[in-house]
Order: structure tokens, then sequence, then C-alpha cells
């Protein structure tokens, strides 16, 4: 497997692992609450980290991609 598609395919592991998270911190907080006022920081961090995740690691992808040309 070449680095390139290793970085891609890394890149969707954490981003899916950061999202699992998410979802596993939002049902434990709504347990018995019906709140959604509690999950949407929870939500609302995650979201961004997945978008610094995924764009780093493209953007990284990129850059790679233009030095090795």
């Amino acid at each position: 497997m070449n680095r390139r598609a290793t970085v891609i395919a890394v890149t969707i592991v954490v981003n899916a692992c950061l999202w699992g998270f998410a979802i596993l911190m939002s049902a434990h907080t709504l347990r018995g609450t019906g709140a959604y006022q509690e999950i949407q920081h929870i939500l609302g961090g995650c979201t961004a980290t997945s978008l610094v995740v995924v764009g780093g690691g493209l953007a990284a992808v990129a850059k790679k991609s233009k030095a090795g040309d």
C-alpha cells in the first residue's frame, strides 16, 4: 500500500472513531434526560474536530502529491 492510500485510510478511520465517540457520549448524556442542550456542545465539538482531521489529512495528501510530482 502506498503512502497516499495509507494517509487517506487513516484519515477515514480516525474520523469514524471521532463520530463513534460523539454518538456514545450523546447516548450517555441523554440517558434519562431528553435535553438537546446537553449534547449540542459534544456534537459541535466533534463536528469541528472532524472537519480539522479530515481537512488536515486531505491537505497533507495534496501537499505530498504536489511535492512528489
